[in-house]
């Protein structure tokens, strides 16, 4: 059973290479789920492997990681890339032509908060785009309610208060 393993760890790599944006550990398990390649649980254990051996690395933001791959991976990628067929690789493809777009745009934007130290709340808001951050925020809110409305909110409107925000302290 090892060679399996040693192509899903390889398609793992080759999804977050050609992402250009971390995957979040649904996003990748979901393209070995839909293509029935594997198990989630057996994907899971994949995922947990690759980080543990440093060959991607998972970022947490509350409930939600984000994976990215290390200069480990990509020389390991780079090494065993062979081991992807044509058919998975032209399944990653087809699986970024459909949900490209709603992953990165899942993916770049994030709002969350948590409890912050002395009561309130810490709401975290950032934009990436790609590996680079375009805005990384940390606003304290004294009510759920507050914190709550601030990550909706930025959601639908990070650009206006990107826009904003320039406009303000570059003049």
């Amino acid at each position: 059973m090892a060679e399996p393993d040693m192509i899903y760890k390889m398609t793992v790599l080759e999804l977050l290479e050609r992402a250009g944006f971390s995957l979040s550990n649904t996003q990748i398990s979901d393209f070995f789920t839909d293509a029935k390649y594997t198990g989630y649980f057996a994907i899971q254990e994949i995922i947990h492997g690759l980080e543990e051996n440093h060959f991607i690395q998972g970022e947490t933001s509350h409930n939600l990681v984000l994976y990215t791959l290390t200069e480990e991976g990509q020389k390991t990628l780079d090494m065993f890339r062979d081991r992807i067929t044509p058919a998975i690789e032209k399944d990653i493809e087809d699986y970024f032509n459909t949900h490209g777009l709603k992953m990165k745009s899942e993916n770049s934007v994030t709002a969350i908060y948590d409890r912050a130290e002395g009561g309130g709340y810490a709401v975290h808001l950032a934009v990436r785009q790609g590996v680079r951050t375009l805005v990384d925020l940390t606003l304290n809110v004294t009510t759920q309610a507050e914190a709550d409305a601030i990550c909706y909110n930025w959601k639908v409107k990070y650009e206006d208060v990107y826009a904003s925000l320039m406009e303000i302290l570059v003049q």
